[in-house]
């Protein structure tokens, strides 16, 4: 009996881990970050962003946790009107993704001209408890 209810738990995945649902899960918490950056939203950066935060910039600057979130609820050097990710894929180790993108967004920098940044991202995401927390984000500047 016990051999059966082995071999049912074996064959039957749906009751163990789903990577697929942790892909979802990661997909739902990069849109959550895409839009906390345009609402510019400081108690779901508190939520979302690991307190290890490494925040690296196409240009090579590099900010922690508060840094991050003081430039962008600051609104400088940019007020971001919309981002989006396209070209994803999400790779997922144990409690740890890896997310591959190019970012695109409109913004209005400090002398209120419209301007529209494209660049490539790669994302580290690591769960805790049930929540997808980022730790670290690099930027590349595309060629």
């Amino acid at each position: 009996m016990k051999y059966l209810i082995f071999l049912f738990f074996l064959y039957n995945p749906g009751n163990f881990y789903s990577p697929q649902n942790d892909i979802g899960e990661v997909e739902k918490a990069v849109n959550e970050f895409a839009k906390a950056v345009v609402e510019a939203d400081k108690e779901k950066f508190e939520k979302m962003l690991s307190k290890d935060l490494v925040y690296g910039h196409s240009s090579g600057a590099v900010q922690n946790k508060q840094e991050f979130i003081e430039e962008i609820i600051s609104l400088t050097p940019f007020d971001y009107l919309s981002v989006n990710v396209s070209d994803q894929t999400i790779k997922i180790s144990n409690n740890v993704a890896v997310v591959r993108h190019i970012y695109s967004a409109k913004a209005k920098n400090n002398s209120g001209e419209i301007v529209d940044i494209r660049i490539g991202n790669m994302m580290v995401w690591v769960k805790k408890g049930k929540d997808w927390n980022l730790l670290s984000r690099q930027a590349y500047r595309l060629p």
